[in-house]
């Protein structure tokens, strides 16, 4: 087996960063630098759609496909925006065929109730409507329009109802009105209850010793938050294959589970440290689960297929790695031991180069499993 260099890990780990872009991110009016396309587009019902129409409303235009199981992760979020009175959620279905059923019958399937769906077809069709509002290079892909009819966040991957919500609020504060605190929608009690329902007073007590802990690291730096959480979540949870703590092989467990069995492999201790971490505000777009190979440093291990977090302190810079084996959190370049395989979060997917697609439909079920548990 021919050992990994040192550096390795860190230069993949960056380009996976590159390659990712950012989060729901504030633009200036348009997307790089152009002028906001006035879109008109027609919807299933044959309704024209225009922006002029919607002067004095936020937009928010969501590029999905039917067969895109990360899409179907928003669609809570999508539904409960779209009732808003100040707010029009338009859906815009891509790559489905010749077939405009499919996307019908995906809308009436997965309960979409937005403001209004469109079949948009190919993206490769010169006249897309992903051509007049902004770059779609996977899904979901969201862009929000202010109202005055500008984009003001371009939103790759999963969006936040409540960071949409404060931008929306802090836009209104520039023009005299109240400021929004941004903050992750971390509900505690849905937690607290998904921890003693299921675990009892062992639950409980494991809450309020999360509880504090998340309290106690609030307000300081995101350096003492991932000490913290790494700390905390690698003392309390027990590292056993997923087999052994689960019964089966393919279990992917929610925080709840992992924190409340104190019980999990490398997958469930970083998943719970990247919610975790999440619900302290730490940027969805810093942070990214990576699945590796333990390599020659490691062969005394059980754990061939090996999970760990990265964190990124800066944009394209070097990351940092959560790990359960390690207990220091370390530069990527000082991990030579792992191999990296592909890396994910709620925005994106990424696989190293020359390598197949995974299909992470577990992953989708995980994230919707966790926000039933309070991570919003």
């Amino acid at each position: 087996m021919q050992r990994c260099r040192p550096l390795a890990l860190a230069l993949f780990l960056v380009c996976l960063l590159c390659a990712a872009g950012t989060g729901a991110t504030p633009t200036p009016a348009g997307v790089g630098g152009k002028k906001t396309i006035p879109f008109r587009f027609v919807d299933l019902q044959g309704r024209n759609l225009r922006l002029e129409d919607f002067r004095g409303k936020w937009v928010l235009v969501n590029f999905w496909a039917y067969w895109c199981p990360m899409c179907r992760i928003g669609i809570p979020t999508l539904n409960k925006l779209s009732e808003r009175a100040d707010l029009v959620v338009i859906g815009i279905s891509l790559d489905y065929g010749d077939d405009v059923n499919k996307v019908r019958e995906a809308v009436d399937l997965h309960g979409l109730r937005y403001t209004a769906q469109v079949a948009g077809g190919n993206r490769r069709d010169p006249n897309s409507p992903y051509r007049q509002v902004g770059p779609v290079d996977f899904f979901p892909t969201s862009y929000l329009y202010d109202p005055d009819g500008e984009i003001v966040m371009f939103i790759p991957g999963q969006l936040r109802r409540r960071e949409i919500l404060a931008y929306m609020d802090n836009w209104r504060a520039e023009r005299g009105g109240p400021a929004a605190q941004l903050a992750y929608g971390m509900d505690l009690q849905k937690f607290e209850t998904a921890l003693t329902r299921r675990y009892g007073s062992s639950g409980a007590e494991t809450f309020r010793q999360w509880h504090n802990l998340r309290a106690e690291l609030a307000k300081t730096g995101e350096d003492r938050k991932l000490a913290g959480i790494n700390d905390f979540i690698n003392q309390r949870v027990r590292h056993m294959d997923a087999r052994q703590a689960w019964g089966q092989a393919d279990h992917w467990a929610t925080p709840a589970e992992t924190l409340g069995a104190g019980r999990g492999d490398s997958r469930d201790i970083a998943v719970a440290k990247y919610f975790t971490l999440l619900s302290l505000d730490v940027p969805e777009d810093r942070l990214r689960l990576m699945y590796t190979h333990l390599g020659e440093d490691s062969r005394g291990s059980r754990d061939p297929v090996h999970m760990v977090l990265a964190y990124y302190p800066v944009a394209g810079g070097e990351p940092l790695v959560l790990d359960d084996h390690i207990p220091e959190i370390r530069p990527a370049s000082l991990r030579g031991d792992l191999r990296p395989v592909f890396s994910f979060n709620g925005q994106s997917v990424l696989t190293q180069p020359g390598t197949s697609p995974y299909n992470l439909s577990a992953w989708q079920k995980t994230v919707q499993r966790a926000r039933a548990e309070g991570f919003e």
